[in-house]
């Protein structure tokens, strides 16, 4: 009897892993589902994009602000900071990102992480330009005389540069997201101020960039699923925030456009729109985690 105890405490830890990874795969054929929140997150998105174009394009007021911002950002802006982005490529960063990141999720046998960046990043860019160029038409309400007719929302720089930055962190082990997020952040908010400070785009298309890619993450999230159960407050929040930053982002500039500062005002709201949505989808991302269920 005695031999027999030591025999089955011996052969007992090994065959704990086996047995996790058991739990594991059982984990993920029974226990994954559609996550309420990031859900609740991407609708929240999808108001704030229609309520960006809503009130910024197919307003006379709101392209009188914005024209008004887009000829301010006229002046020669080769030298400063913003004038950097003229010398960005974008295309062969989202050609590398396109392959390494789906190579690194499969490395980490994150099947679903592959197509979520894939998603997030090839689907937001093919997004943006569909409907730029076929959907969304930017029609000349008002005294438009000097701005540039061609429509050009939403924005497909700052799509490339979220987009980048929200795959990377999908595919990133969960620990480590947070440290993308913060540098992120700040190039992605770099992008959106540079477009707009160079009069090539307006504050709306950098709103609806941030928009367009946070509800295909936001997507990418909620159909991987979570163990973390939705709750009122949290859900509210992230349908909230992102039609309150279009609505203050709106608000800001038609008061900015009142008392002469309508560019700075424009510069600072799309860096801040930009950081607080990457911040609100960093957030559901840090929820976005899976335990074993040992036996």
């Amino acid at each position: 009897m005695q031999v027999s105890l030591v025999f089955e405490n011996s052969i007992g830890p090994k065959s704990a892993p086996v047995d996790e990874a058991a739990a594991h795969a059982r984990h993920g054929r029974h226990r994954r589902r559609i996550a309420i929140t990031p859900l609740v997150g991407a609708f929240g998105c999808v108001l704030a994009f229609a309520y960006t174009y809503w009130f910024f394009v197919l307003t006379e007021s709101g392209q009188r602000v914005e024209n008004s911002t887009l000829l301010a950002g006229r002046p020669s802006t080769t030298d400063s900071v913003a004038g950097l982005l003229r010398d960005v490529d974008f295309v062969p960063l989202l050609g590398v990102t396109a392959v390494v990141l789906p190579l690194l999720a499969l490395a980490r046998r994150r099947y679903a992480l592959a197509g979520g960046a894939l998603v997030t990043l090839l689907g937001s860019l093919a997004a943006a330009q569909f409907l730029k160029l076929a959907v969304l038409p930017r029609p000349r309400l008002g005294d438009s005389e000097g701005a540039p007719g061609h429509n050009s929302f939403p924005s497909g720089h700052v799509t490339a540069a979220i987009a980048v930055l929200l795959a990377t962190m999908l595919v990133l082990p969960r620990r480590y997201r947070v440290w993308a997020a913060i540098p992120g952040a700040v190039g992605v908010a770099w992008v959106a101020a540079s477009t707009v400070v160079l009069g090539w785009h307006r504050l709306s298309d950098t709103l609806g960039a941030v928009f367009l890619v946070s509800a295909l993450c936001c997507l990418a999230i909620a159909f991987r699923g979570t163990r973390r159960p939705s709750s009122f407050l949290p859900t509210a929040t992230v349908l909230v925030a992102p039609v309150l930053v279009a609505g203050t982002g709106y608000l800001a500039t038609t008061a900015g456009a009142e008392g002469g500062g309508v560019l700075v005002v424009a510069v600072v709201m799309a860096v801040l729109s930009s950081v607080v949505m990457v911040g609100l989808v960093t957030w559901l991302m840090l929820g976005d985690r899976h335990r074993v269920q040992r036996p």
